[in-house]
């Protein structure tokens, strides 16, 4: 079974939870799936190392080209899909571009319905293209129930089209040390855009006297802080050197949660939250918001919180992480519930419905 994926999440992301996604679920499939991960030029750091990719340069800032080289990239998918016949498209992402000519099924992945629920005016096109996109396609992934009730209720697509399969996580627990001189930290992972309510994380720190004397407050990944973000803390009254910035690879990423004291997810709205997983793989304990998706995921292995209530959320903080007790019940927790995701699994069950879709 002969399956392709496009380009297009791979001159998007040079990290990030769907082109991770994408690369696990390839270098996962069993000897049945001939799977190529067609890119030419890429700026993702995930596929660099990928086996199963016809990639050719990798960039890291391109800017006004962006257009050209993905220009590029689907002449030369396009002239692959000619040559070589797969017998299924899975597209990475949602692009406008990626409408092909091929007698292959096609498959695409639903992460989230996050620009349909916080950004509908600034991709109004891009929902245009989806709900189009949705009533020409074979079979539709989403990564959670909840994300599949989600696109149910937006798009109207009828249930037997969508299936549900789980993210996996790397069960790898390798880290690269490093020299921190800081306290014992609460942690935060990715980017800092709306929907990820960082600002009321941070402000429900700042209002606890208790977490400020005792802990820092970590953030890795997500670009460095702006100016507008360094006014906003110096504002809440945290010192400049209670809160960091950190960047890295997966083995960093391991370090800070191995290290953390607690992992915070503080999401309005995610479709699956991979962090979840991987901060319980690194047995660190996890407080999140008590949103859908996260309920379905992590279940009893986390402390929730409302996050619209900052007194909540400073609350279920403090009664975490001076609870050495809770602390080490959750981290126990956190060890068995990864047992059910991995990406094995989530390789194998799409394998699955390839071959449903073929038959």
């Amino acid at each position: 079974m002969k399956v392709f994926f496009d380009y297009s999440i791979f001159t998007l992301q040079s990290f990030g939870g769907v082109s991770k996604y994408t690369v696990n679920l390839v270098e996962n499939f069993s000897d049945q799936v001939d799977p190529l991960i067609i890119s030419p030029f890429y700026k993702n750091n995930y596929l660099k190392d990928c086996k199963f990719a016809d990639k050719i340069i990798f960039y890291n800032k391109v800017g006004p080209l962006i257009k050209y080289v993905n220009k590029v990239n689907k002449i030369y998918f396009n002239y692959k899909l000619r040559t070589k016949n797969p017998d299924i498209i899975h597209l990475s992402y949602f692009n406008e571009k990626n409408f092909y000519n091929s007698k292959a099924k096609t498959v695409i992945t639903e992460h989230d319905l996050i620009k349909e629920k916080f950004y509908p005016e600034q991709y109004q096109d891009q929902i245009k293209y989806k709900k189009k996109l949705f009533e020409k396609i074979d079979q539709i992934i989403c990564v959670s129930d909840n994300t599949k009730k989600d696109l149910q209720q937006e798009y109207s697509i009828d249930a037997s089209k969508i299936s549900v399969v789980h993210h996996g996580v790397n069960k790898n627990k390798d880290v690269r040390e490093r020299s921190l001189n800081i306290r014992p930290f609460i942690l935060y992972v990715g980017s800092r855009e709306r929907y990820k309510n960082f600002n009321n994380a941070i402000k429900s720190y700042a209002r606890s006297s208790r977490l400020k004397l005792d802990f820092d407050f970590v953030c890795f990944g997500g670009g460095k802080f702006l100016k507008t973000e360094e006014d906003f803390f110096k504002n809440l009254s945290i010192n400049r050197d209670q809160i960091h910035h950190f960047e890295g690879d997966e083995l960093d990423l391991n370090y800070f949660y191995q290290n953390a004291r607690i992992f915070i997810f503080p999401s309005l709205y995610e479709g699956f939250g991979m962090p979840l997983l991987e901060a319980m793989n690194m047995e660190c304990p996890v407080i999140c918001s008590d949103i859908g998706s996260f309920s379905e995921i992590v279940n009893d292995a986390a402390i929730f919180f409302d996050p619209t209530d900052m007194e909540s959320i400073s609350f279920k903080m403090e009664k975490l992480i001076f609870d050495d007790q809770l602390l080490l019940d959750l981290k126990k927790k956190g060890i068995k519930k990864i047992d059910k995701y991995s990406w094995k699994k989530c390789s194998n069950e799409t394998e699955q419905l390839y071959k449903k879709i073929l038959i």
